[in-house]
């Protein structure tokens, strides 16, 4: 199967795994020094390349891949 996580860029994954550790996009921006709407726009991408649609299918996704625990 085509691993659609090698296709993150280093910033999308960044994102994802701050998504998954249950931060908010506005913590997300601080936390990287970014606009919201910027994360907003990398989120969705990350969504997107993944196919998942929830906050909760993200973070089992992240545990399935051994990102967080």
């Amino acid at each position: 199967a085509e691993d659609r996580y090698a296709s993150l860029s280093d910033r999308e994954r960044e994102i994802f795994q701050l998504v998954a550790e249950g931060h908010s996009n506005k913590s997300i921006a601080e936390l990287l020094g970014i606009s919201t709407t910027t994360v907003e726009t990398h989120r969705s991408h990350v969504l997107e390349k993944l196919d998942l649609h929830s906050v909760a299918e993200v973070v089992l996704y992240a545990v399935r891949r051994g990102i967080i625990s």
